[in-house]
């Protein structure tokens, strides 16, 4: 989806390569992403504030490379002239901030442009519990992972870390198995 949209050089291709990026990279809400300011990145110390949407903390991140050039790319070449200061704006008229239902839809129309057909939710929800997930495989500690998607409670993390088929596969051990008896 990110190879797809990174393809794509239209105000539109480069709006949606930045938001999918930044889904990717912080696994971030609908919510969070559409309110994303001008104003919370930092970009001489590489960082972007976020309000969580369900908790109201505010976090500072690191503003990852690939997110840094592809937001740069969009807010020169992409982001039409508007006096609103969300970073990501419709990309039809009226130039206004992005709606979360936007949000959706451009994560849907992404997904069918790559080709990909998601088990189960398909919205930007996918990217978040998919980041979870990778932080897991990578061995985080569960408290990180709840900390990197903005939960206070250890136990709104654990229905993120639901682990892929694969990953129980190789922790399944084999079982001796058993001679009938006679």
């Amino acid at each position: 989806m990110l190879e797809t949209a990174g393809r794509d050089d239209s105000p539109m291709g480069l709006r949606d390569h930045a938001i999918l990026q930044t889904l990717a990279t912080y696994g971030l809400r609908s919510g969070e992403i559409v309110r994303l300011r001008l104003d919370g990145i930092d970009w001489r110390e590489d960082t972007q504030n976020v309000r969580h949407s369900k908790s109201g903390m505010r976090s500072q991140l690191p503003l990852i490379e690939p997110v840094g050039e592809a937001v740069l790319r969009y807010l020169q070449r992409g982001r039409p002239e508007t006096d609103a200061r969300c970073v990501f704006i419709r990309s039809r008229a009226p130039s206004r901030g992005l709606s979360v239902v936007g949000l959706y839809d451009l994560v849907q129309r992404r997904l069918a442009d790559a080709g990909v057909v998601p088990g189960g939710k398909r919205g930007p929800h996918v990217s978040r519990h998919a980041r979870a997930v990778r932080l897991l495989r990578a061995s985080t500690p569960r408290k990180v992972i709840g900390g990197v998607l903005g939960h206070r409670s250890p136990a709104s993390t654990v229905p993120y870390l639901k682990l892929a088929v694969e990953d129980l596969r190789a922790v399944v051990l084999e079982r001796p198995v058993r001679e009938a008896r006679s």
